[in-house]
């Protein structure tokens, strides 16, 4: 009989310590929110391949691009903290400037560390990927 009361005793603290901590997530993601849209919002739906297709000559993809695939592991303050190479930080693309491009558009081809290949965004062409390689870079000059 003691055994079975401290067993329930131990699930109803643990039931009470999930609870708790899901509470405490949703106030902290509910403080997070943004009160107004801002420019590249996290949308409900997400449709890669229209983004992707009305980006075609468009001067300003390969910053639309980071915005909407690489900024979540290499923004200034990443949603995806994986140690990532961040936008402007000028020391650590230094290194990697000096690998060339050539290396760089390879590495987000085929993957690199925990980056997925084309850097998740499977619908962008080869020269959409070059120019968010460019805007990434271009943050560090």
């Amino acid at each position: 009989m003691r055994i079975f009361t401290a067993r329930i005793i131990y699930i109803i603290l643990l039931s009470i310590a999930a609870i708790s901590g899901f509470a405490v997530s949703l106030k902290r993601h509910h403080e997070t929110l943004p009160t107004e849209p801002t420019e590249y919002s996290a949308h409900a739906v997400h449709y890669p391949t229209l983004f992707v297709n009305q980006l075609k000559n468009d001067p300003t993809a390969g910053k639309k691009i980071f915005h909407e695939y690489c900024a979540a592991c290499h923004a200034q303050q990443p949603e995806i903290d994986i140690h990532a190479p961040r936008f402007g930080d000028h020391a650590t693309w230094s290194a990697f400037k000096a690998l060339g491009s050539e290396k760089l558009f390879q590495w987000t081809t085929q993957g690199h560390g925990a980056m997925p290949a084309r850097g998740g965004c499977f619908e962008c062409s080869d020269e959409q990927l070059k120019a968010a390689i460019r805007y990434l870079i271009s943050g560090t000059k």
